[in-house]
């Protein structure tokens, strides 16, 4: 079924609209003609079995009026009127006889053999009848009752007799017929309900496989496509993607696969250069030609990001090499939003920097024109430029005190007492010299 899971989604679902439209055309097609049989049934029912009965009946039923009319004569002898009027009546029978047998002959349907055989000794007996009563009739006329009853109970009794029975037999051969066609046709349409209710169900049944197969086929990868997106999003990628498929759906996962493999691609991309970066390799660069479309201007932007950083980063270190050259007479740029705490740390650094040079260069003065009473202001400071003032701030004590002395000691000579010594550090120094 692989070719059926490759088949556009389109194409599925209009090979199941077509498989089940050409099954209920099929299911249709044979209903119409199972009824255009039950129908052509119908139609010999109605136009040959059922008419046969009928006028074959009507022969039956009028020979035994026939009959009747016929014994009642025989009992009016003197009796012309009477007479009269059964001959009129035996003769409208007759003639009702005829027409029947008529109507029999006009059935459209052609007949059997076997109804040809009755049919002829049909004939034969209804010829042989009707002569004697022809026998029958003209004894009346001659006024003959003797003669007439004699037929009556020989001939004429035989001859009905046998009229009667082979229009039983023509009737319960077509009778046999008509219950053979009511029969087929109740069997035809049993089948025929069968058939379509057994059609019905497999198109039913085949539907629904269809149904299944196809939302199988695109909901399985579907879910798949989702919860692979979901991953995705949630930062999960280790997720195997197989797009087993070549339809909609494959191709959505090939996709899904692909762009998976993009976002490891630049995760990759950018461990690499926080790797190359740690390692001291600050002008590494990610290559973005590799990079599609918007992963390309992700990985651009990143270079962008980081090159800005590393931009800030030296600008900051060219400062801080000038002022560790003593030049204090640059600015580090004001940077904006977060990034200004650089600015204002180097302006600080600069601040500190230019008070330390200004308070050196006040007690270098001061000591270069003998004042050693200046001292700087130590508690403006902290950590190594505090003991940085301080140390001067010690020297110029050390200083000022030896200084002291040194005029004390030059005032003894002057006055002629060498007996005075040097004492403290600045013995120690003229000591050496």
């Amino acid at each position: 079924m692989n070719w059926f899971y490759n088949l556009p989604i389109a194409r599925k679902l209009a090979l199941a609209f077509t498989i089940t439209t050409a099954m209920t055309l099929a299911l249709g097609l044979f209903a119409l003609t199972r009824l255009a049989t039950s129908n052509q049934q119908l139609r010999e029912t109605s136009t040959n079995w059922m008419p046969a009965v009928r006028d074959l009946g009507e022969m039956l039923s009028l020979l035994n009026e026939y009959r009747t009319y016929e014994l009642a004569q025989l009992g009016r002898q003197g009796q012309p009127e009477e007479l009269a009027d059964y001959d009129r009546r035996i003769a409208d029978t007759r003639a009702a006889i005829e027409a029947a047998e008529a109507a029999y002959n006009a059935i459209p349907a052609e007949s059997s053999p076997a109804e040809l055989a009755l049919y002829e000794k049909v004939k034969l007996a209804r010829a042989g009848y009707f002569a004697a009563h022809d026998q029958i009739a003209a004894a009346i006329a001659a006024d003959d009752f003797a003669t007439a009853a004699g037929v009556s109970e020989d001939a004429s009794r035989t001859a009905r007799r046998e009229f009667s029975g082979a229009l039983k037999a023509l009737i319960d051969y077509n009778v046999k017929g008509l219950d053979a066609q009511v029969a087929a046709a109740e069997t035809a349409h049993a089948r025929t309900v069968a058939a379509l209710w057994t059609g019905m169900a497999v198109l039913v049944l085949l539907s629904v496989l269809l149904g299944w197969r196809i939302s199988r086929a695109i909901a399985a990868p579907l879910q798949k496509a989702t919860r692979i997106a979901g991953d995705i999003a949630q930062g999960r990628l280790d997720n195997e993607v197989a797009a087993k498929y070549q339809d909609e759906c494959g191709r959505l996962l090939a996709s899904m696969r692909g762009m998976q493999e993009q976002v490891k691609a630049v995760i990759a991309a950018q461990t690499e250069m926080t790797v190359r970066h740690d390692g001291g390799q600050i002008s590494y660069r990610i290559d973005d030609s590799g990079f599609p479309g918007d992963f390309g201007r992700m990985v651009r932007d990143t270079n962008a990001l980081v090159a800005q950083h590393i931009s800030v980063k030296m600008s900051a270190v060219e400062v801080m090499r000038r002022y560790a050259m003593g030049d204090l007479s640059v600015d580090m740029p004001q940077l904006p939003g977060e990034k200004a705490v650089i600015t204002e740390a180097m302006q600080l650094c600069k601040r500190t920097m230019s008070s330390i040079n200004a308070d050196v260069k006040r007690l270098a003065i001061a000591a270069a024109s003998g004042d050693f009473s200046q001292r700087g202001d130590a508690s403006a400071y902290e950590f190594e430029f505090r003991a940085m003032i301080e140390d001067l701030n010690r020297l110029m004590d050390v200083t000022d005190a030896n200084l002291a002395q040194v005029s004390e000691l030059l005032g003894s000579i002057a006055a002629g007492d060498l007996t005075t010594r040097m004492e403290g550090d600045f013995h120690g120094v003229f000591a050496t010299m």
